[in-house]
C-alpha cells in the first residue's frame, strides 16, 4: 500500500470513529466516578428539577471538562419544561448546585408524548429498579420499548457489574433486566 493509501485510510477511520457514540461505560468506570461523587442520582435529579423547573427524563454521572460551567465530575440532567422545551441542568455531585447548561429549544414530540404517557416520574423508576437490584443508580431515562413508553435504569452493583433494568413508564413495574 503506498504512503498516500495509507493516510487517506488512517483519515478515513479517525473521521468514522468521531462520528460514533461515545462507548458505554465499564463497571470500573463507574465504580471509579460514584466514588467521588456525594450526591446520588436521584438527588441530583432532585436538584436539577428545583433549578429549572421541568420533568426529568434522563439523568447520567458524568465527567468531562465543557468549561468553566460543568467541568468535572457532575450529573448531567435533561428535563422537559412546562414549555415543552429540552433543557440540560448540571449539577455538581460534590456540592449539589445545579445550573441551566443548555436550552436546545423545542422538545420532539416523541419525548413530549412520552412524559405525558409516564404515570411513574423518573426518580421512581430509579426507586423501582434499585429495590430489584441491590446497588447505585448510575444512569436513568425514559425511553421506549417496542413502541411502549418505558424506562431504562442502569444499576452498579457492589461487585462492579453494571445491570440494565427495564421498567413499565406507566406502573413502574419491572419488565426485565440484563447485564450492561
Amino acid at each position: 500500500m503506498n504512503s498516500f493509501r495509507v493516510v487517506a485510510l488512517s483519515a478515513a477511520l479517525s473521521l468514522s470513529a468521531a462520528a460514533l457514540p461515545a462507548l458505554a461505560k465499564s463497571g470500573a468506570e463507574w465504580q471509579a466516578l460514584t466514588s467521588q461523587a456525594t450526591l446520588s442520582l436521584e438527588q441530583a435529579i432532585e436538584k436539577a428539577a428545583q433549578a429549572v423547573p421541568g420533568k426529568p427524563v434522563e439523568a447520567e454521572l458524568d465527567r468531562d471538562g465543557h468549561g468553566q460551567q460543568g467541568a468535572g465530575l457532575h450529573y448531567e440532567v435533561k428535563l422537559l419544561t412546562p414549555a415543552n422545551e429540552e433543557v440540560d441542568v448540571h449539577v455538581n455531585a460534590s456540592n449539589g448546585e445545579a445550573a441551566l447548561y443548555k436550552n436546545k429549544g423545542k422538545a420532539k414530540n416523541k419525548d413530549v408524548k412520552r412524559v405525558g404517557e409516564a404515570k411513574v416520574s423518573l426518580n421512581q423508576a430509579i426507586a423501582a429498579a434499585t429495590a430489584h437490584t441491590a446497588g447505585k443508580a448510575v444512569e436513568a431515562d425514559l425511553d421506549s420499548d417496542w413502541g411502549k413508553t418505558s424506562y431504562s435504569v442502569k444499576v452498579l452493583q457492589a461487585n462492579g457489574q453494571v445491570m440494565k433494568i427495564k421498567l413499565d413508564a406507566m406502573t413502574g413495574k419491572v419488565t426485565g433486566s440484563k447485564k450492561d
